[in-house]
C-alpha cells in the first residue's frame, strides 16, 4: 500500500469527506452486526478505525504499511495488501474500504483475501462508483485520481475467485463540491438523486461470501445399480 491512505484520511477530514465517512459508517452499521466470527480484518487504516465500530466480532485488526497507527482495542498488523502476513483460512470477515481503486494490483489483493478467508467467510468492499458525478471529476489529488472500478467488473473478478455476491448498495448522492457552504444549494439535487438515480451514487458497498466447491463422490455403476443374477441361488455380495 502506498501513501494514498494518508492522503485519503486527510481528505476524510474535509467537510465533504466527513459526510461520506459518516454515510459509510451508517451503511456498515446495517451490515457488520450480521457477520459473525472470531477474527475481522480491515485492510488499510482508512477511516481512522471508525468503520468497524458496529461489528460484534471481538478481535478486530487493521493492516497498514505503518506500524502502531491503530488505537486499542484494535490490533495493528504491518504488511502489504497483496501479500498478507496471515495464514490460510483464518479470517472470518475482511473489510476493504477504498483500496482497490488506488492499488496497482487489485486482482492480486482479492486473491490474497480469498486465501486468508475461511470457507463461507465474508468480504465487504467500499468503492467509488465510476458511473457518477464523482467518477466524471478528473483531478490529480485523492480521491479523484483513483482508478474507480465498476460494480460489473468487480463482480466478474469475484466470480473468478468463487465469491458469491449476496448484497450490494449504491449510496451517497452529494455533489462533489469541496466547499461545504454549497451544501444547502445541492440538497435538492441529492434528494432527487437518491430517489430517481439510484445507480449513480458516489459510493457502492458490496458484500460477498467465499464459496468452496465440495466434491460429491460418485458411486461406481455396479454398486449403484447391481445387476440381477438369475442362475445363482444363495449367493451373497459384500461391498468393501
Amino acid at each position: 500500500m502506498s501513501d494514498y491512505t494518508v492522503q485519503l484520511n486527510r481528505w476524510f477530514e474535509t467537510p465533504l469527506g466527513r459526510r461520506l465517512l459518516c454515510a459509510e459508517t451508517e451503511m456498515l452499521q446495517q451490515i457488520l452486526p450480521h457477520l459473525f466470527g472470531y477474527h475481522l480484518l480491515q485492510i488499510s487504516n482508512i477511516g481512522h478505525s471508525n468503520l468497524l465500530k458496529s461489528s460484534l466480532i471481538k478481535h478486530r485488526c487493521i493492516l497498514s504499511m505503518y506500524a502502531n497507527i491503530v488505537d486499542s482495542p484494535y490490533t495493528s498488523i504491518y504488511g502489504l495488501a497483496d501479500a498478507l502476513p496471515i495464514a490460510h483460512d483464518t479470517i472470518d470477515v475482511v473489510v476493504l474500504p477504498h483500496v482497490l481503486e488506488f492499488e496497482t494490483n487489485p486482482h492480486e489483493i482479492l486473491r490474497e483475501i480469498e486465501r486468508v478467508l475461511i470457507p463461507e467467510g465474508h468480504l465487504v468492499i467500499l468503492g467509488f462508483n465510476p458511473i457518477s458525478l464523482w467518477g466524471m471529476r478528473m483531478r490529480r489529488n485523492v480521491p479523484w485520481n483513483g482508478k474507480f472500478l465498476s460494480l460489473l467488473r468487480l463482480k466478474d473478478w469475484l466470480a473468478l475467485l468463487n465469491f458469491e455476491v449476496i448484497e450490494q448498495h449504491i449510496f451517497f448522492f452529494a455533489v462533489p463540491f469541496r466547499n461545504d457552504r454549497l451544501k444547502k444549494y445541492t440538497a435538492v439535487i441529492e434528494k432527487i438523486g437518491s430517489r430517481w438515480t439510484k445507480n449513480f451514487g458516489a459510493v457502492y458497498i458490496l458484500v460477498a461470501k467465499k464459496r468452496v466447491a465440495t466434491l460429491t463422490p460418485i458411486k461406481q455403476r455396479w454398486l449403484a445399480q447391481p445387476a440381477m443374477i438369475t442362475e445363482a441361488i444363495g449367493t451373497s455380495f459384500k461391498q468393501k
